[in-house]
């Protein structure tokens, strides 16, 4: 009977053995795919970050030279403090060439209207009229690598099967242009 109990309890130390490895690596893929969805939540709150500042108040932001130029330095300097408490955040002390932070990389577009490609500032286009019909759209994208803690691939025979160690994905955010009027009014009657 003794000798029976010890048997069993080497097979449950056996299977534990053979499952644990299996459990660790599940555990860690739940956890990276919840990490996956706050990063990307969080690129996406930056990038919506810099193009609200690039748009209100802002038909003046976008005036050809100085003003754009600062716009555009200020928009990036935003996404990047957003985006600091990344996992994979990349200083932008790191690269003093660079002007910003690496990870996320930054970049912008301008629309003319909704249904119009997105592209460089068109200073024909009179995006910094506040007046303009319909207001031109400022769109921000942040580039953004994300590292797995579990890859989970493996290489066989030349080929890689499984999941890649690094994603890759870019997160946008689209505004028009306003200009509020912060006048005083009158008070009504």
């Amino acid at each position: 009977m003794a000798r029976e109990r010890a048997a069993q309890r080497g097979q449950s130390i056996v299977e534990f053995t053979l499952v644990l490895p299996v459990m660790l690596i599940l555990l860690l893929g739940i956890v990276d795919v919840a990490r996956i969805y706050t990063t990307m939540m969080s690129v996406e709150s930056a990038a919506r970050e810099a193009a609200d500042y690039g748009t209100t108040l802002g038909a003046g932001k976008w005036q050809t030279g100085g003003p754009m130029d600062a716009t555009v330095a200020e928009m990036e300097r935003r996404a990047c403090v957003a985006s600091s408490d990344l996992p994979d955040y990349a200083d932008p002390d790191s690269d003093p060439t660079n002007g910003g932070c690496t990870n996320p990389s930054f970049s912008y577009c301008m629309r003319t209207s909704a249904a119009s490609p997105c592209g460089a500032v068109d200073p024909t286009a009179a995006c910094e009229d506040p007046l303009r019909e319909p207001p031109c759209i400022v769109t921000v994208t942040l580039g953004y690598d994300f590292h797995l803690l579990a890859p989970l691939n493996f290489e066989f025979m030349g080929v890689r099967y499984g999941f890649p160690s690094t994603l890759s994905f870019d997160r946008d955010s689209s505004f028009a242009i306003t200009d509020i009027d912060l006048s005083p009014t009158a008070p009504g009657p």
